[in-house]
């Protein structure tokens, strides 16, 4: 065999190995992608739990159905509580709405729903927006929701 022959063939050799690391590494970067998405759902439910489970308490319970029912009868104190509730409740909803699988989307537009249908949690969101405390972002997702039947 002659030097040009075996340039070639050494070429060829590297070429294959450089794309087969190629191909090994898109698999790993798959694998990675499909456990991040894992832990990010779960660290979302536990989130989700922690939150229900502390305005499940008794004295938190009683300002979140106060809120609910008539939120301009809420003093300052009270209008600061149940405006974290409100606000943290709806980043719950917008980071459900990046992971969520579109089959799943109704389901979570439904919930939103929910959320907003007593008259003092829709004061206490339109007040947020009045104040620009809520992203567009999350506004164009909210809007979306209640806007679907």
């Amino acid at each position: 065999m002659d030097l040009k022959l075996i340039s070639e063939v050494a070429t060829i050799i590297g070429s294959i190995s450089i794309f087969l690391t190629l191909f090994f590494i898109i698999i790993e970067l798959k694998k990675n992608v499909d456990q991040t998405k894992s832990v990010n759902m779960a660290n979302r439910d536990d989130t989700a739990t922690n939150f229900v489970l502390f305005w499940s308490q008794d004295g938190n319970a009683e300002l979140v159905l106060k809120g609910q029912k008539n939120y301009d009868l809420l003093n300052e104190k009270e209008k600061f509580r149940f405006e974290g509730y409100v606000e943290t409740r709806i980043r719950l909803f917008m980071f459900g709405a990046t992971t969520v699988n579109s089959k799943n989307l109704p389901f979570h537009y439904y919930r939103m729903q929910d959320f907003f249908k007593p008259d003092g949690t829709m004061k206490c969101y339109e007040n947020l927006m009045t104040r620009k405390m809520i992203p567009p972002m999350w506004k164009s997702v909210i809007d979306t929701a209640l806007s679907t039947t």
